[in-house]
């Protein structure tokens, strides 16, 4: 896949037409930076939720940081992996999360690129992951099975294991979803300005 040093990408959210993301991807020394702001409309109030993402040059999920607003009231949630396997949660153990590589954001569709980069499929593979499914508003972490299926050069199916829901991806060279089967569709996109990923 052909990658760009820093965009930035917004999506809307067609399931409801009343929410929007505003993500910024970005190449660092170290690996890969995801950052995003996601606007909601969730139960009748504003859900604000702010993210950054960092990997390794792996695509492996190293650190995680979310901060949350809604009715009211501000939340914040870190993950953390040690490359050994053990996840850390708000800096304590979390044993239930172990086996995950990647981080699954429920409210945005950049994470997705994770997986599809690292498990570098052919045409026509599969492969089987075991991520760490934040749910919003709740920021509930656990730990699902799902399956992606490469259909064509830019063309995924992604399957939640443990469910019947499966949705078909239109990515880009850097694996993010220009359509989101559904869910989310690519609207705007460009080069970002240089920032400190």
């Amino acid at each position: 896949m052909t990658t760009a040093l820093a965009r930035e990408i917004l999506w809307r959210r067609v399931l409801d037409d009343f929410s929007f993301e505003l993500a910024r991807f970005a190449r660092t020394p170290r690996g890969v930076v995801l950052f995003g702001t996601v606007l909601i409309a969730e139960e009748g109030a504003p859900l604000r939720v702010e993210y950054r993402i960092s990997c390794d040059a792996e695509w492996r999920t190293r650190s995680v940081a979310i901060e949350q607003t809604w009715r009211g009231e501000r939340r914040v949630l870190t993950l953390a992996h040690d490359g050994r396997g053990r996840w850390l949660r708000d800096g304590g153990v979390a044993p239930e999360l172990a086996g995950c590589i990647d981080v699954d954001l429920g409210v945005t569709p950049s994470t997705n690129a994770l997986p599809i980069h690292r498990l570098r499929l052919p045409v026509g593979g599969r492969g089987e992951i075991l991520a760490a499914w934040v749910h919003f508003p709740q920021l509930d972490v656990t730990a699902a099975r799902q399956a992606y299926e490469r259909l064509g050069e830019a063309r995924y199916r992604y399957s939640n294991v443990g469910s019947d829901f499966t949705a078909v991806l239109e990515v880009d060279g850097d694996g993010l979803p220009i359509d989101y089967e559904g869910i989310w569709k690519r609207v705007a996109g460009g080069p970002a300005a240089p920032s400190d990923a």
